[in-house]
């Protein structure tokens, strides 16, 4: 996850949600317990967390008729307590999920898939890197429950349409790298704008602070504050540039950037004049570009052993975004497989 700085606020249906489990995802080991094989724990936590549960679901479909634009948006380095509640919610949807298709209910857990991917949307709209990280491990996680329904005898052809047609919306509406590096870029001028104007012990969440404090780049960086934070921030700007032209380029034609950039970073690590900010905005900038060319990759997989399956003209590249290959697709006797090299996770569908 990025480092973890004190959160300034976010979009109104997002806060909304995570109030919904803001008290639950403190209980101990209740997301293992979710992931167990114990159905009767499982059923206790699904029961306790239904009211929530249903109410998040209740904000997702007002969102897709009364979306308001986001006045303040979260600090570009916040902390992990603020995205825990979403990581409980999805655990807990696809524990029902799976419950559901061992009930005999297959209807309710792809009602349990589309509202996760709801969720997505709504993190990936809001304008935060952080909550795209968020959005794009979602994506991933789902795309096991996906297999996992699709594999199941209850599902039936109009499951699998179903599933098909959360997919499609998925790539038709994915949020361009270049939309999500250029807020980020904006994210992080109004970060050293924030500093400038607060006291650091309002902006950096406690542990970082006492991390901060006691190296040297840090206690010299206090002593002539708005010069480093300028210098910082031309730095990051600059390098965002950078980022954001990369992007008219698919994931697999940038890796000559990405290592300039992780080499620039571990250049200027460890000097009294090392940009500190500059270096906690820019130090995961590869691995969330990384994690969203994985999760476009995944999601392209799962599309296209779908459309196969069910007899659908293509409409997607048959060149992986990732790895520049082409995807591996084959038509067996009673399914279609679809991966990419260097996925060990093929995504395979059943005719239905």
């Amino acid at each position: 996850m990025l480092p973890m700085l004190a959160v300034s606020g976010y979009g109104e249906t997002l806060e909304a949600i995570r109030q919904q489990f803001e008290i639950y995802h403190r209980f101990s080991g209740e997301i293992e317990i979710l992931s167990s094989d114990d159905a009767k724990e499982i059923d206790n936590v699904l029961t306790r967390t239904e009211t929530k549960r249903l109410a998040v679901r209740k904000e997702l479909e007002k969102a897709l008729t009364e979306r308001k634009p986001d006045k303040i948006l979260p600090s570009p380095l916040s902390a992990e307590d603020y995205v825990a509640p979403f990581f409980h919610y999805v655990a807990v949807e696809r524990a029902f999920a799976q419950r559901s298709l061992q009930r005999g209910n297959p209807d309710d857990a792809i009602r349990s898939v589309r509202y996760v991917y709801r969720l997505a949307d709504e993190l990936s709209a809001s304008g935060s890197l952080e909550l795209c990280v968020v959005a794009a491990l979602v994506r991933l996680q789902m795309l096991e429950t996906a297999q996992s329904f699709v594999l199941n005898p209850l599902c039936k052809h109009e499951h699998h349409e179903c599933l098909y047609k959360i997919l499609e919306e998925q790539i038709h509406n994915r949020t361009t790298d270049t939309a999500i590096w250029t807020r980020y870029r904006d994210e992080g001028k109004r970060f050293f704008a924030d500093l400038v104007r607060h006291d650091l012990d309002k902006m950096i969440a406690p542990n970082l602070l006492k991390e901060l404090m006691e190296r040297q780049a840090f206690r010299e960086y206090e002593k002539v504050p708005i010069e480093r934070m300028s210098h910082d921030q031309s730095l990051f700007v600059e390098a965002l540039e950078v980022i954001v032209e990369s992007c008219s380029e698919p994931f697999f034609e940038r890796q000559s950037i990405l290592r300039q950039l992780n080499e620039e970073i571990r250049e200027l690590q460890g000097a009294d004049n090392e940009p500190v900010f500059a270096i906690l905005l820019l130090r995961d900038v590869s691995s969330a570009m990384r994690l969203f060319a994985q999760e476009r990759s995944g999601i392209e997989t799962a599309y296209i052993a779908l459309s196969l399956s069910l007899g659908k003209q293509h409409h997607y590249a048959m060149l992986n975004f990732l790895t520049g290959n082409e995807y591996e697709i084959r038509l067996i006797t009673d399914g279609v497989m679809c991966t990419y090299d260097g996925n060990v996770k093929p995504f395979y569908v059943p005719y239905r």
